[in-house]
């Protein structure tokens, strides 16, 4: 009996583990769906108002990413792969790898990035505070990485 209260114990926080680092991941996974729908808005919606890119090497606000999403002839699609995350009462740390597939009638191409958040808790919902990111040389992908489609 007291394993089997041991093991729904395990299964329990196992599984609100699990919510809690998908919770924490939403306003990535929201920001590049936004990114991938030209959606301005709710690419806005991800970030809170202090919100930072450090974007291969240059520093980026939200008005900055905003105005460089603009409509396209391709279809992105994302896919992530999270090293690792930690929570620290309303901040959230996670590291994680990048791939978008671009793709259009003519051709399909992978880009990848190494890419790390700060996420903080502004009410009852998680926001970006800050993104760092760094593009792969083109062509490079990282090795052992398995990613999950958004």
């Amino acid at each position: 009996m007291k394993h089997i209260l041991v093991l729904i114990l395990f299964v329990i926080f196992s599984a609100s583990t699990q919510a809690k680092d998908n919770t924490i991941f939403s306003p990535v996974s929201d920001l590049f769906s936004a990114v991938s729908n030209f959606d301005h808005e709710k690419m806005r919606a991800a970030v809170d108002d202090s919100f930072l890119l450090l974007e291969h090497g240059e520093v980026w606000t939200i008005d900055d990413f905003v105005n460089v999403v603009k409509p396209a002839d391709y279809i992105r699609t994302n896919y992530f792969s999270v090293i690792n995350s930690r929570v620290e009462g309303d901040v959230a740390f996670i590291n994680y790898w990048n791939k978008a597939n671009f793709k259009n009638t003519e051709k399909s191409a992978d880009i990848y990035w190494l890419e790390s958040v700060v996420v903080s808790k502004v009410g009852d919902k998680w926001l970006l505070s800050q993104m760092h990111s760094t593009r792969l040389p083109q062509g490079e992908s990282p090795k052992g990485v398995t990613f999950t489609k958004q």
